[in-house]
């Protein structure tokens, strides 16, 4: 490597700790957009592994730690790492080996879902009794709604037939709490991958010639027993089996919803809708929760129908 590519790198790994170091904090500063915005941690650092190595990656995430305990506190550091550093590793290094899409998206989204959920215990001290934290975690953001839901004028009865009484809320949030979580780092996770697809085709001599595989999500047949035997615990009404239920389906129907978006863009390709046809259907799924669901029954349902297949032009020999 030349003294020229080495400033170029050292340049690049200072550059994305300062990006990193900057998004991350603003998680904390900015309400919303924050946290939206600290979500972007770990771009910086697949860009670096993509176009230097796993060297490049290794010094950016000990710079950024370093930065953030100087910065704020040694547990900021440690807080960045475990919500962001090993999913940025994970997340290059499946791209880098060209691993599939279900594969990389899953690993990512637990890692995010792990570090998250072992933020919140380190942030609240509640080391012993973990649920303990994601309760009082829940708690905050029912507060938050309910503040938000007071500053727009609307009383508690308009707002029950939206969200059902608080107490009904607040057990059904502690019981699916893990399960929606990782949804939301599901798509997160999801995000990450077409936001690096669309990168690098524009910068691919810069990142090494990097090429990431089409974004085809296909998952294994056996799953649906999995579906299957979560409705089953959901239904016993015992406690800590429906709990479990719960979650598990709120799991695999994010995962046939990935499922479902993956047939519908192949299908708008196919026949060559047009595109902001597709970008009407993404606004819709935002505002319709009913859509949110056919997309994930069409996912569950191409294990029977392989819907890719069908939607394929017949040769003149098959009737």
């Amino acid at each position: 490597m030349g003294d020229a590519r080495r400033l170029a790198m050292a340049g690049e790994i200072i550059l994305a700790g300062l990006v990193v170091v900057g998004v991350f904090i603003s998680g904390g500063l900015l309400p919303v957009l924050g946290v939206f915005l600290s979500l972007l941690c770990p771009v910086p650092f697949v860009l670096l592994r993509l176009r230097h190595g796993m060297s490049a990656l290794i010094l950016a995430l000990a710079l950024t730690t370093l930065a953030l305990g100087g910065l704020a506190s040694p547990r900021q550091g440690l807080l960045f790492l475990l919500e962001f550093g090993l999913s940025a590793v994970f997340l290059a290094e499946g791209l880098r080996r060209g691993s599939r899409p279900e594969v990389v998206v899953t690993g990512v989204a637990a890692l995010l879902t792990l570090g998250g959920i072992g933020v919140l215990v380190l942030t609240s001290d509640q080391w012993a009794s973990p649920l303990t934290a994601i309760s009082q975690h829940v708690e905050g953001l029912l507060a938050d709604m309910e503040a938000l839901t007071a500053r727009l004028g609307l009383s508690g009865e308009a707002a029950a037939p939206l969200y059902g009484s608080a107490t009904r809320s607040r057990a059904f949030l502690l019981m699916a709490f893990p399960g929606l979580f990782f949804a939301g780092s599901l798509l997160t996770a999801s995000g990450y991958i077409l936001l690096l697809r669309g990168l690098t085709p524009r910068w691919a001599a810069q990142l090494g010639g990097a090429t990431l595989k089409p974004f085809r999500w296909e998952l294994p047949e056996f799953l649906v027993w999995a579906f299957i035997g979560a409705g089953i615990l959901y239904l016993t009404g015992l406690p800590w089996l429906q709990a479990t239920g719960l979650n598990l389906l709120i799991i695999l129907v994010a995962l046939y919803f990935l499922q479902g978006l993956s047939i519908a863009a192949f299908l708008f390709q196919r026949f060559h809708l047009p595109r902001f046809l597709g970008a009407l259907s993404v606004l819709l799924l935002f505002f319709q929760p009913f859509l949110t669901l056919l997309v994930a029954g069409v996912g569950l349902f191409d294990v029977w129908f392989a819907f890719r297949h069908l939607s394929f032009p017949k040769t003149p020999d098959r009737t």
